[in-house]
């Protein structure tokens, strides 16, 4: 335990006021930081809620992680809330408290001192965070909140005209993609005592795995979870993004997160249809922890006519949509290599599954018709074993039969 009681109120009144003369001239974290190290004879490091470097300062004689982030989560947490870090192969050891705008998590301020500087000035450790978070909050409440304003608006459909929206996105400093593609993300059984620490942890692995070269990844606060907006100027970044949403639980459990991670991707939308994506996502995840269980997350274009019966009320365009959309990869195989995949699929389930008989009834032998149904799910993406797979390519095959004379 880190003793707080050894400077006395004159010395804590003097480095307060230390304090709000370097904030009065706009120094910033990295000066504040800097005035903390020169007390404590330390490096100070300032690191925000996603781990990202925000300041370095101060004078080492030791060795200084570019992170505390493996240091605070392997440490034990004392009962005032400070974080006594142990560096390997150092017996100097640290110091960090949370920096905190209210109730919300604006990072950490890790003190790393040349000799024991560190111990009995907690409370002086303190005042510094406190200071740092007026600079973090007033920097978010600048910028940060005019561009969550910007966002806020686009997904409530505000904008009516694409431009309007660009000309309002650059005014706030965003630079807008052509397309995005929306990843939900829930944490289910989360205890409440470490739901705020958990979820920045979600936020940082969800983050970490979305990453993307196409652009920064737009993050919303939506009930008790995330939604990423992720650039997807090119199908190929759209692909990756699916892809790597599917891995966000995998990772998750990897990183011994200890809840159950259930979320959703949407198809690509352009950016001013961006609502679009956001609501597939979230209908894709509502499905996702209804229908399959377990921690996934699952692209809305592998729901196959779930979504459609979770909306109800659907259209016979919207109906015939969802069919071709099924269907397409088959006919267009069939089409270009003469082959009977559809017939053969509509055969197989018309006769109760039976392979023998609908080789029979094709005139061909049972392992053409074996093979045929490999291709099927190599070549639709779904799986005739399974039954959620099944109940798509059934209800796409009777859409399609209902509507054959319009072709």
């Amino acid at each position: 335990m880190i003793d707080s009681a050894v400077m006395s109120n004159d010395e804590l009144v003097e480095f307060a006021e230390g304090l709000a003369r370097v904030a009065s001239t706009g120094g910033g974290p990295k000066a504040l930081a800097a005035h903390l190290g020169t007390l404590l004879d330390a490096a100070v490091l300032v690191e925000d809620a996603e781990w990202r470097h925000v300041a370095l300062a101060g004078a080492a004689k030791r060795s200084v992680p570019p992170s505390s982030r493996d240091l605070i989560s392997a440490a034990p947490k004392d009962g005032e809330g400070a974080v006594a870090l142990q560096t390997p192969g150092d017996a100097a050891g640290g110091v960090a408290v949370r920096i905190r705008g209210g109730d919300s998590p604006l990072g950490w301020l890790s003190v790393f001192p040349n000799g024991s500087g560190a111990e009995g000035r907690l409370a002086a450790v303190r005042l510094a965070a406190a200071a740092i978070a007026v600079e973090l909050s007033r920097d978010a409440g600048g910028g940060r909140n005019r561009r969550k304003s910007f966002w806020d608006r686009l997904i409530s459909r505000a904008y009516d005209d694409p431009i309007e929206a660009k000309d309002d996105a650059t005014a706030r400093g965003i630079s807008l993609a052509a397309s995005y593609v929306a990843v939900a993300i829930e944490a289910e059984g989360l205890e409440e005592t470490v739901a705020a620490t958990k979820m920045g942890d979600l936020r940082r692995i969800c983050l970490e795995t979305l990453r993307s070269g196409s652009g920064d990844i737009v993050v919303l606060e939506r009930g008790g979870g995330f939604v990423f907006l992720c650039p997807a100027p090119m199908e190929v970044d759209a692909a990756n993004a699916r892809t790597a949403a599917t891995l966000i639980a995998r990772t998750a459990t990897k990183n011994h997160f200890g809840a159950k991670i259930v979320g959703g991707v949407g198809r690509p939308a352009e950016a001013i249809a961006a609502h679009r994506t956001v609501e597939e996502a979230r209908e894709s995840m509502f499905i996702a922890r209804r229908l399959f269980g377990g921690s996934r997350v699952m692209p809305y274009e592998d729901l196959g006519v779930y979504p459609m019966l979770l909306r109800g009320g659907a259209t016979s365009a919207e109906l015939r949509e969802v069919s071709d959309r099924i269907l397409a990869p088959l006919r267009a195989y069939d089409e270009k290599h003469q082959t009977e995949l559809i017939r053969t699929l509509r055969l197989y389930f018309d006769v109760g599954q039976n392979v023998k008989t609908a080789a029979a009834e094709l005139s061909v032998h049972r392992h053409t018709v074996f093979y045929r149904l490999r291709q099927i799910a190599e070549i639709s993406g779904h799986d005739l074993d399974s039954a959620h797979d099944q109940l798509t390519l059934r209800t796409a095959m009777a859409i399609d039969a209902l509507n054959s004379h319009e072709r």
